[in-house]
């Protein structure tokens, strides 16, 4: 079986401090595995039959064009859905109590469901 390890020269890498070095490390390493993560994720996706998966040159090279374009669909957690569904859910409440702006009732409905979806919002872009 082959190493995980991979050597990879940057040119010019040799003139950074060993701070900037360090962390150029880290994130070539962090962009390799986003990169290996969506070649067998389009793998997954082009598979056909039953035959083992096989992540090709050409699934690397794609993988590779999606990260430099910024399209890698990474996974979306189950808190960031459940706080969609709550934002979108205090829009449709905050509609049903703009109809009746007038009251105290739907003033107060109104504002809140209005606070509780941007909080949801902008909570949910954040994961």
């Amino acid at each position: 079986m082959a190493s995980d390890d991979l050597n990879i020269e940057v040119p010019g890498s040799g003139t950074l401090p060993a701070d900037a070095r360090t962390e150029l490390e880290i994130c070539l390493k962090e962009f390799g595995v986003d990169v290996f993560d969506e070649a067998n994720r389009l793998e997954d996706s082009f598979h056909i039959g039953s035959g083992p998966p096989v992540v090709t040159s050409s699934l690397i090279r794609e993988a590779f064009l999606y990260s430099k374009r910024g399209h890698i669909q990474r996974p979306v957690s189950s808190s960031r859905h459940f706080l969609d569904v709550v934002s979108y859910a205090a829009a449709a409440v905050a509609g049903v109590f703009a109809g009746k702006l007038d009251t105290p009732t739907g003033s107060i409905g109104f504002a809140a469901s209005l606070v509780i979806g941007v909080i949801a919002y902008l909570v949910g872009r954040k994961r």
